[in-house]
């Protein structure tokens, strides 16, 4: 398998019309910087002569004359050393324009890939992964990222055209002084070595545990309404304070390697530049160099000191980007268990016949069976209702249909067609689907209702409402359909958060409705309204209904009784009573309970 960084490559391809032009400016820029020591060498070395000459025209008019040329010529020195800062300052500019920018784009490319990738993977994914920790790999992870397309590969190409460039001039000076120069070298890179090694390793349990404090903040404020509850605000503080703690411990263990590591690059440049300094002063004196070359070797030290300090940091970034690239590609990698089929049933339109043709389902390879050769026909426009234990398999059953997940064994069907043949977008359009576990976005009544229509008008959204008895109570908010629920619809009561998303399934008029006790935060009198406004549905559209009601099913052309993931009966609702199994034990005892609340 490619290494995390290379996989980066298809996506810093992309931007090759603005990395390869800004690595361009980062050579040229580097050139102007290195033409700046051969000026002063000229300089340095030509005030000697200049001396030598002012002085053997002493007492002449000649000399005036000299030392105003000499003054001249010093300084076109400095503004020519002026005007090369200037230029390479400006190609500076223009590689930042470019390169940073196309980091940028780089860093929207890998979010949007990263964001649709999640859109198609399945529940299993989201059971393994807990929310902060996706969050953490969606925004940190990807600016670690980007700091390696971005600033990262810019000192690379900086640094690299610095030392090769400089190199190249000094050993054309002095191959002595350049070998003595970089003396210190080995030293630098064994430490650049093991360096990155720590850095990779602690920077990956740093965002590891970054992902374990944002989970943790974030189930402390889904489940804000339960702590409180239970008065559990200092356990969960100190659960918070924990993850934060081995936060700060991961990220100290990571920043001591940076801030140990700084001082050795110190330490070799500055004996870089003592080693020029004593043994290029000795040459001088032997006559193999001049002073301007000295101070020209000193110069290319210096301008090679921030090149080779950097790469202390471009270590640190390039590793801390190698770990969360890592994190990012074990997400993109992993496959969806549901996936649209590549070649499908040329299916534009379902009328809504349901079979399950002897369904198994198992969670895990090994685990146990959920379902256990379930098989039902449900002719589209009738109604099917489920009952059943806690546990029985109902919404396991359900979740077949729209494919939020696949059976293990056994066919789930459509119109005939196996709903793995079917294209996914076909399929989960022809549903109207109402979840166990109501989920409502932070946003307005309307739109929430909208949700699965959003081209749908004011009138039909008004009539789904009134449908699922909550027009009444939406009337009374203080803007009606423009009041904003809250996070989760937290300003809703857990009946109308129901009856909102049985309103929007609604809306959808989908050819199947799919009701996962769907009316269990209802009152008696609301279900049977609701109930009665659904029965106008009954005949036209195909309804499956899973309840612990018996009210709510009892209407259905035909009731299947789960148990232990098995059918165990199945019929109308008065075949059944008579049958004398749980169905009419469950029937019996709801009736008295009914009775005993009405008295």
């Amino acid at each position: 398998m490619a290494s995390p960084l290379r996989r980066l490559n298809p996506y810093i391809w992309r931007q090759k019309w603005r990395m390869v032009p800004g690595l361009g400016f980062a050579l040229v820029s580097s050139l102007f910087a290195l033409v700046v020591p051969v000026v002063i060498r000229e300089a340095v070395d030509a005030v000697p002569r200049m001396v030598a000459v002012y002085r053997l025209y002493a007492g002449t008019d000649v000399q005036a004359e000299l030392f105003a040329d000499f003054r001249l010529a010093l300084v076109m020195a400095g503004l020519v050393v002026i005007a090369l800062s200037l230029l390479s300052g400006v190609f500076i500019f223009a590689m930042r324009q470019t390169v940073v920018v196309a980091s940028r784009h780089i860093e929207y490319d890998l979010r949007n890939t990263l964001y649709g990738h999640l859109q198609r993977l399945s529940g299993d994914f989201y059971a393994r992964f807990p929310t902060g920790d996706v969050m953490t790999r969606a925004t940190s992870d990807i600016e670690k990222v980007r700091r390696y397309v971005g600033p990262a590969l810019m000192y690379i190409a900086r640094a690299i055209a610095a030392i090769v460039t400089a190199l190249t001039v000094m050993l054309a000076i002095s191959s002595t002084l350049t070998l003595w120069a970089l003396l210190p070298m080995p030293v630098l890179a064994v430490s650049i070595f093991f360096v990155s090694k720590l850095v990779h390793s602690r920077t990956d349990r740093q965002q590891k545990a970054y992902s374990g404090l944002t989970s943790r903040v974030q189930e402390a404020l889904s489940g804000i309404r339960v702590v409180k509850a239970y008065s559990q605000e200092a356990a969960w503080a100190d659960r918070v304070d924990a993850a934060g703690d081995d936060y700060r411990d991961r990220a100290l263990a990571l920043a001591r390697v940076d801030a140990a590591f700084r001082p050795v690059l110190l330490v070799l440049i500055g004996a870089s530049t003592l080693l020029v300094v004593g043994v290029g002063g000795r040459l001088v004196i032997e006559g193999m160099l001049t002073v301007g070359n000295i101070a020209e070797f000193i110069i290319y030290v210096t301008i090679l000191t921030w090149p080779v300090a950097s790469f202390g940091y471009v270590v640190s970034m390039v590793q801390q980007a190698s770990a969360s690239a890592s994190r990012l590609f074990e997400i993109l990698d992993w496959a969806p268990d549901v996936t649209s089929p590549e070649d499908p049933d040329d299916v534009q339109t379902i009328e809504g016949h349901l079979t399950f043709d002897d369904v198994s389902f198992r969670y895990e390879d090994d685990g146990p069976l959920v379902l256990d050769s379930v098989s039902v026909d449900v002719p589209a426009g009738t109604t099917l209702g489920i009952v059943g234990r806690t546990g029985s398999g109902k919404s396991t059953l359900v979740d077949l249909i729209p494919r939020l997940m696949d059976p293990t064994e056994g066919h789930v069907r459509v119109d005939g067609h196996d709903v793995r043949r079917l294209p996914l977008a076909v399929l989960r359009g022809a549903i109207g689907y109402v979840p166990q576990e109501v989920f409502l976005f932070s946003d307005t009544v309307g739109h929430n209702i909208a949700f699965g229509a959003m081209e749908a008008t004011r009138e039909q959204v008004t009539e789904a409402a009134d449908e699922a008895d909550l027009l009444a109570q939406v009337e009374g908010f203080p803007e009606g359909f423009e009041t904003r629920v809250g996070e989760r619809g937290i300003t809703l009561s857990g009946g109308q958060k129901q009856r909102t998303a049985i309103a929007r399934a609604l809306l959808r008029r989908a050819p199947i409705l799919l009701f996962d006790d769907a009316l269990s935060a209802v009152d008696t009198r609301t279900e049977a309204t609701i109930l009665a406004n659904l029965r106008r549905h009954f005949g036209r559209r195909t309804v499956v209904v899973v309840s612990h009601r018996i009210s709510a099913v009892q209407d259905a052309d035909q009731i299947i009784v789960l148990d232990n993931g098995r059918v165990t009966e199945q019929g109308a609702h008065e075949d059944l009573v008579q049958q004398d199994g749980l169905y009419a034990s469950l029937y019996r005892k709801q009736q008295l309970e009914a009775e005993l609340e009405e008295s």
